[in-house]
């Protein structure tokens, strides 16, 4: 019934984004020249919108020697200047396109758990509720589905009895990710137990501090999906969230600068990038692309986003393209999962400066721990701080970390692992690496 109310509420007051859903659902099964072609026209048209009506691309774009008919050429996409983090904060309201009407601005923010909150703008008319509508799809979840949510927004008031009368009859139950105590687990877990939600949609972290609680006590929470974003996912918790709640586990892509950037489907083979909505590359520290299979920075492009453009922006995120199709047949490209943020970083006295093969420390025994954090002292010293599967049965795979951190760091620093109870996190997520040793 559910299913039906929500498919007979969407053909009457979102129209348009059914269409753009059934325009997705075509565009997954493209051959390959067609969809090169629809992405490179997407990026010229975002790139020279963003020039014609945004002064901070205009200004951007001229300055780097580009004119508009440079712009319009497809080829010289990859030649455009990315955009940071650092230039988007700064270029604050000048990002704004003067086309496009203000009422479509919708403000977002970053929670700021590796930095300062960065404030964008989303754009009301992009097809968000069908983008995940696509995924939930491929998930074996309809949106219409009961859910829970593990996040660090929670509405109150009239707020939360207007957004419970939107999705009836449908239930959604929330925890706050922010404060998340055994009391709050317990309450949630009431909640769960009375609507039996089809999803769960978390940031990785509160995820897993929900199932660990429920491990202790050896409890399950069985569902159909569980989806994480918002910190990497890393093996061994991926296998607890699978073994508490019953379920395949799915990892995406997302931010609050540019949602559903990327998903895993049921095949598990990489992360797929939505690619009729977004463009990914996969960049060095110069900007140029890196070859197919190497690591490197996150860049992307939001064809959806017309009032605060967002054209070759650097997420901030380390990761790298995989070759070939999936299993599944769609079309578009793969990422392997985000492998840790650029500020996710170890130093040497030497000078250098260590980014990549972070989170494989584990891959050996990935059953062996939950969660790892590396965490660098002023001095360089470095301490791998480890959450067992199950107390004091990790100690075989850490020594063989810390053995796998000292070749890929190829210098005389002390590295040692020591077991812990819980990695702390902020809101939710928690850092791969913590590094207070200085800038040579």
């Amino acid at each position: 019934m559910k299913r039906t109310i929500f498919e007979a509420k969407t053909r009457l007051l979102m129209r348009r984004d059914r269409r753009a859903f059934a325009a997705m659902l075509r565009n997954e099964r493209v051959d390959e020249p067609t969809f090169v072609e629809n992405m490179s026209k997407s990026s010229a048209r975002i790139a020279l919108h963003s020039f014609d009506s945004s002064p901070f691309y205009r200004d951007l774009y001229t300055a780097a020697g580009f004119s508009r008919i440079d712009i319009a050429e497809p080829d010289n996409f990859t030649s455009l200047p990315i955009v940071t983090k650092t230039m988007l904060r700064d270029g604050g309201d000048r990002l704004l396109s003067s086309t496009v009407p203000s009422r479509r601005a919708l403000v977002s923010q970053t929670g700021g758990s590796t930095g300062a909150p960065l404030r964008v703008r989303n754009d009301a008319d992009a097809p968000t509720a069908a983008m995940w509508w696509r995924i939930y799809r491929w998930w074996g979840v309809h949106p219409g589905d009961d859910m829970a949510f593990i996040y660090r927004r929670l509405r109150r008031g009239k707020e939360a009895l207007a957004y419970a009368a939107q999705w009836w009859p449908s239930r959604h139950i929330h925890l706050d990710a922010r404060a998340i105590t055994d009391a709050s687990i317990e309450e949630f877990v009431r909640k769960w137990e009375r609507v039996h939600p089809r999803l769960l949609v978390a940031y990785v972290e509160g995820a897993t501090a929900v199932a660990t609680h429920l491990a202790k006590l050896g409890r399950t929470l069985p569902t159909t999906a569980v989806s994480v974003t918002a910190a990497m996912l890393q093996p061994g918790q991926r296998a607890l969230l699978e073994s508490v709640f019953q379920a395949p586990v799915f990892d995406t892509y997302r931010s609050a600068e540019i949602p559903w950037i990327a998903a895993e489907c049921e095949a598990h083979e990489g992360l797929h990038v939505a690619a009729d909505q977004r463009r990914v590359d996969i960049v060095d520290d110069q900007g140029r692309q890196v070859r197919e299979g190497a690591e490197g920075s996150v860049v992307v492009t939001d064809f959806s986003n017309e009032v605060f453009p967002l054209v070759r922006y650097e997420m901030g995120d380390r990761s790298r393209r995989i070759e070939g199709r999936c299993g599944c047949g769609r079309a578009f490209p793969r990422i392997a999962p985000v492998q840790g943020r650029l500020a996710d970083v170890i130093r040497t006295p030497s000078g250098r400066r260590i980014t990549g093969g972070l989170s494989g420390l584990f891959l050996g025994d990935p059953g062996a721990i939950r969660q790892m954090q590396i965490v660098q002292a002023a001095d360089y010293g470095i301490v791998i701080h480890y959450v067992p599967s199950a107390p004091g049965s990790g100690t075989v795979a850490a020594e063989s970390a810390v053995r796998s951190l000292r070749e890929l760091l190829a210098e005389d620093l002390p590295v040692t692992a020591v077991e812990v109870a819980s990695i702390e996190s902020q809101g939710g997520k928690a850092r791969l690496v913590i590094s207070n040793a200085p800038e040579m």
